[in-house]
Parts: C-alpha cells; structure tokens; sequence
C-alpha cells in the first residue's frame, strides 16, 4: 500500500501546469466571487469610472506578480511568498509576507463556505424545513468543502480549475439573461464617472466600494509563487497573467452590460438586487446562476485551502512522505482539520459575512497584491539578496515600482473606506445576526 501511495506521489510530481492552465487558475481563484459583485463595483463607480479602476488595478496587479516572479526566478527554492520575503527582508520579511497571504486565506474560507450556502439555498425553492437559516446550508456544504482541502498542490486541482472557469462563464451568461430577460422597476440609471447618490458622504463611500470590489476580484500576486514552482517554466507564467487580466477585464465589460439594463442600485452581491424578479427563490435562471454559482465557490474554498494546507504541514510535519497511502491520507487529514473548524466557526458565528470580507481585503489584499511586491523588489535592486548584488534602477523600474506601491497605497486607504464607512451609514450597513430562528444568539436592531 505504501509503495503504491509513493509511486501515485512521483507520477504527480512529474506533471507540470501549462501557462494556460496557470492563467485559469489566477482568476478563477477570485472570480465566482467576483462575478456576483462586478456590477456592484460598476454602479458605484461609474461606467468610464468602474473600467479605469479596473484596469488600473488590473494593471498594477500584474505588474506586483511579474515583480514576484522576478524574484521567484531568482531564487528558485522558494515556493511561498513568506520564502520570498525571508531570502531579500530577513526574518521580519517572512513573518510579514505570511502573515498577509496566510492571513487572507485564512478569512477568506468562511466567506467562501457562507458563498457555498447560499448558492445552495437559492437552488430551486431550497431545502425543506431550513427555512431562511444559511447556516444548516453551510453545515451541508461543510463536509465537501473539507474534502477539497485534501487536494494538496495545484496541479492536482487542474480539473477542477476548468469546471471553475465553466461556473464562472454560466454564471456570466446567466447574469446577462436575466438582466435583459427582467426589468427593474426602480431603476436609476447609472453615472459615467462615480454614481448619483445625492448625499456626498453616500456617494464617496459607494465610489469606495467599486474600489474594493476591483481590489480583490482579481489577485495574481496570492499564487505567483506557487503557480510558478508547479510550471514546467516558470517564465511562462508572463503569459498566464495576461491571460487571466484580460479575462478580469471582460467580466467587469459584463458588469457594464448589467448596470445599463438595472441601473447604478445593484446589490453588493448581484442576486440580492431588490425589485428584479429573476432573483426570487424557485425562478429558473436563479437556480442556474446558483448552481453555476455553488460550483465556482467549492472550487475557490479549495484554492484558498491548498497553500494553507501545506503551510500547515510543513510547520507541523516537515519530514511528512506526502504520498497518497491511507495513513499519510488520514495524517494529512489532521493538519487541515483545525483550519476548517476555524473557517467552519467563523462561517456560522460571525456577524456579517460582507463585513468580515470587507476588513480582510482592506487588511490584506491591497499588501499582497500591491505594497508587498513593490518594496521586496525595490529592497532586492537597493540592497541585493544572498548571491544577488545590487543593481541600478531604471528609470523604467522606478515608474513601474512607484506606480505599483501607489495603487497599493490608494486602494489600502478606499478599502478601509468602504470597510468603516458600511458601518457608519445605516443605509449601507449589513444585517447583522449570529444564529438563526429558534437558536437566535444575537441580532441587531437596525435592518
């Protein structure tokens, strides 16, 4: 059985991702979450204000991952973004850089279990005798989701990538059907630049909202290391992220398509737009997007659990086989078992899912994406690293490193913005419940 398991662990290790397939997975790995939220981000921010935010970000987010890359390149042994860190920042530069990335993927997997259980719950007219409780759905969800963290590394996922990307392009088509299918009665038409929220205080922290949503629904810089280290040429990972931008480009284009027929007061989650029909429990096109929708987000869960799950591993059992043997099976088991309690836990028991997102990507994305590549590239040119002298900065190197850390910057401070100014506005702020009906631990007043 053991020698079994071992050879299953070399024929696995010879298989090496193509860009292709790299590229899939950089934006699949945001985008069915993303995809709810693009309109959301094009209402608020206007229709020539939502796209060049998009590819602002979209820009300076390639750019953060080539600058990974580089460094990747140079010091091969690296296999996560910490690894990066320690080898040009030291010991301060690893515990940063995993605190970030590792922190992000932490808080990220109980918004992607929550995202599981709804889309399960809009499923036809849902499950019998679950009432409104997404938390029975999540309690559903929550065993699958566990499983995928036993993946292991990213090219095992590949195929699970496609079916992503399949999710992600129905839910599009979905989404575009029902919003030419069905009309919204409250429409208001939306800006081409900001929105048209009369008060200003509104309308700024709106604006920052499209800001955030183009923050994180496209996040190279979170897998350039490992997505790289699972290449047969980790050079071809240029072409990956091209790939994968362009594909966040169209979305938000997708987005356009989608305000113009509801207007700017789309929900933060597109299926939660008030007065639009096509998003009532048991509607056919409701069920398709959520069924499209609970595929893409069990994929996203297992994602963001594979280099959490390693992490994890090589932390607790540095000299683990790794080979698909019932034992290391089970033992792997146990390294990620504790991870999903604690995404499983903040699922059920944290106020409001949106919020908690909200604080992780002010917190973390904007870093990892933007601030983080920026000033360990800038570090390595100034300083050099281990067998890597210094060198000079190009002119061209100083625009690119300031345009990335300034981008950084900026959608730290609008998602810090969206982040509080949700909470401070009643208009906005989230309902806020812990439980459901007949075990109703807390629930606010207000909503």
């Amino acid at each position: 059985m053991e020698e079994d398991g071992q050879e299953t662990l070399l024929q696995r290790q010879d298989v090496r991702m193509g860009w292709m397939q790299a590229g899939i997975t950089v934006f699949t790995f945001a985008a069915p979450s993303a995809v709810m939220a693009v309109p959301f981000a094009i209402g608020n921010a206007g229709f020539v204000g939502g796209m060049l935010l998009c590819l602002i970000i979209t820009g300076a987010s390639i750019t953060g991952a080539k600058m990974l890359l580089h460094l990747k390149l140079l010091f091969p042994q690296c296999q996560t973004l910490g690894d990066l860190g320690l080898q040009v920042l030291g010991k301060p530069g690893q515990i940063w850089g995993n605190i970030i990335q590792l922190g992000n993927f932490c808080l990220f997997m109980p918004c992607a279990l929550r995202f599981c259980g709804l889309a399960l719950k809009g499923v036809g007219n849902g499950i019998p005798g679950f009432d409104e409780c997404v938390d029975y759905y999540v309690f559903v969800v929550a065993f699958v989701c566990l499983v995928t963290t036993q993946v292991r590394d990213f090219r095992n996922a590949q195929i699970f990538t496609v079916l992503s990307f399949c999710c992600v392009i129905g839910m599009i088509v979905s989404m575009l059907y029902a919003s030419f299918k069905y009309d919204n009665e409250h429409k208001i038409p939306a800006s081409w630049f900001g929105n048209p929220e009369p008060e200003a205080g509104l309308r700024l922290i709106r604006f920052a909202g499209g800001c955030t949503i183009g923050a994180w629904a496209f996040i190279p810089a979170f897998l350039t290391v490992e997505l790289s280290t699972c290449m047969g040429d980790p050079a071809d990972f240029n072409k990956s992220l091209v790939l994968a931008g362009t594909l966040n480009v169209l979305t938000f284009c997708a987005g356009c398509l989608v305000v113009a027929r509801w207007g700017y007061k789309v929900g933060e989650v597109i299926a939660a737009t008030p007065a639009v029909e096509a998003w009532a429990q048991g509607v056919a096109i409701n069920t398709v997007f959520n069924i499209f929708q609970l595929g893409g987000n069990f994929v996203s869960y297992m994602l963001d659990s594979v280099p959490l799950g390693r992490f994890c591993q090589r932390a607790w059992a540095p000299n683990f086989k790794d080979t698909w043997s019932a034992g290391d099976v089970g033992r792997y088991f146990t390294y990620t078992l504790p991870v999903f309690l604690f995404a499983l836990s903040l699922s059920v028991f944290t106020p409001s899912i949106n919020t908690l997102l909200d604080f992780t990507t002010a917190l973390t994305t904007p870093w990892v994406s933007h601030v983080y590549p920026s000033v360990v590239y800038w570090t390595l040119k100034k300083r050099g690293a281990g067998n890597v002298p210094p060198a000079a900065l190009k002119k061209s190197e100083k625009w690119m490193i300031a345009f990335v850390f300034v981008v950084g910057c900026i959608c730290v401070i609008a998602c810090a913005m969206k982040a509080v100014g949700f909470l401070v506005f009643e208009e906005l702020r989230p309902r806020f419940q812990v439980g459901c009906e007949g075990w109703m631990i807390w629930q606010s007043k207000s909503r």
